[in-house]
């Protein structure tokens, strides 16, 4: 715990004396000095100058070292996998993407993410000495403690064991968790949740997740299950969902939604620009093609996507109502729109939300992009070993046999 508090001090603060960590610590200068050359020897921090002292050793100012270790982090997507190698500070040394195959298929989609990682550390020429650890961000239920995907709607996944794939392939730390909370972390660690006790993460992609941060600490639930915004029921009466139920919120306005609905529309005989700027092959339309036409102000998108907004726009509503985070981070494809969907979800969750909450609730883009994810996922490992007093669970990563 001293080692924990005193990098992150460090690693926060820096550059900074040692009595000013001890100050902040409450430890002697004596444990603050031993930790501090621990770490120097380590080079996770280094000596940047001296103040100025009248008398004696003029005291050293420390900084911590990002570069100092690398992980690996990787975002599996029903369409892409990504794979990015981060410094300790969250900054992308390396990023591969490569089609995610036929994803229904478990053992083709492990073989896609191995191959991933690989290309990843050896296209990056970094030092697998250096590398402490590949965390995983997948959608679905997941066991964290065991690696196993529990279910999982958007891959059509149920009781796969990804860890020990991963573990015959790597030696290595490997922490695998649900993709939005991998974002969370993210956020957490290196986006807009940091400094945030109590924020929301909602990613609104193919499908649609969520994660919560209580305290500072992302909150998994009793089984390891939380976050599953996207199949809270907000249409009893709605269309089926890829989980089984009906009227889940994924199946009203996740990107795939907002997509089939426009589609059916237009196959149903409605006019609808979004025909020609497809060709007259619907099977072409994406979430995109309906906020583009919603902004050429054609009727039908704007009643998909009014439509899908609405029924997102209560829930986080009641989200508000029920936890009044600090924030709410959305983050995905659907918020690449910018002002047509930003603008009309904050309407839509202010008609809905109770009087008098919310007030002090901001709900914004992530300022993390696409790597969100990916750079989340690492996250999982570089929270794990700052909690160890940055000790890595391995020396480094080694491939299988080796």
């Amino acid at each position: 715990m001293n080692k924990q508090n005193v990098l992150n001090i460090i690693r926060n603060k820096g550059p900074i004396y040692k009595a000013e960590i001890a100050r902040i610590t409450g430890l002697s200068i004596t444990t603050v000095t031993k930790i501090a050359d621990c770490f120097l020897s380590r080079g996770l921090i280094k000596v940047t100058g001296y103040g100025d002292t009248d008398r004696g050793k003029p005291p050293e100012v420390l900084m911590f070292v990002p570069s100092a270790h690398h992980v690996i982090g990787v975002d599996v997507g029903t369409t892409n996998i990504t794979s990015v190698l981060v410094d300790l500070s969250g900054k992308v040394i390396f990023k591969r993407v490569m089609t995610t195959g036929n994803r229904d298929n478990p053992s083709v989609v492990i073989k896609k993410i191995i191959e991933s990682i690989n290309d990843t550390m050896e296209s990056s020429n970094a030092h697998k000495e250096n590398i402490i650890g590949i965390g995983v961000g997948m959608p679905g239920l997941i066991d964290v403690g065991r690696g196993l995907v529990v279910f999982s709607p958007d891959f059509c996944w149920e009781n796969v064991d990804l860890l020990t794939s991963l573990k015959q392939a790597f030696h290595t730390d490997i922490i695998i968790d649900n993709v939005t909370r991998a974002m969370a972390m993210g956020e957490r660690w290196f986006g807009s949740g940091r400094g945030k006790d109590n924020f929301f993460c909602v990613n609104l992609g193919y499908g649609i997740g969520s994660a919560i941060v209580i305290n500072d600490e992302l909150y998994h639930g009793v089984t390891g299950k939380s976050g599953e915004l996207g199949h809270m029921i907000a249409d009893p009466s709605g269309p089926q969902c890829a989980c089984g139920n009906y009227g889940c919120l994924e199946a009203l306005s996740s990107a795939n939604a907002i997509s089939q609905h426009a589609r059916s529309r237009i196959e149903q005989g409605e006019p609808s620009v979004i025909t020609a700027m497809v060709g007259g092959d619907l099977e072409r339309i994406e979430a995109k093609t309906v906020f583009d036409a919603a902004r050429s102000g054609d009727a039908l998108a704007i009643s998909v996507i009014g439509k899908a907004i609405d029924y997102l726009g209560a829930l986080v509503a009641s989200i508000i109502n029920f936890l009044d985070p600090e924030l709410i981070i959305l983050n995905g494809g659907i918020t690449k729109a910018g002002a047509v969907f930003i603008d009309t979800l904050r309407s839509v969750v202010k008609q809905y939300q109770m009087r008098h909450t919310g007030n002090k609730t901001d709900i914004i883009i992530s300022s993390m992009g696409d790597n969100a994810a990916a750079i989340g996922a690492a996250s999982l490992i570089i929270n794990k070993f700052i909690e160890n007093g940055a000790m890595a669970s391995a020396n480094g990563l080694h491939l299988a046999g080796n």
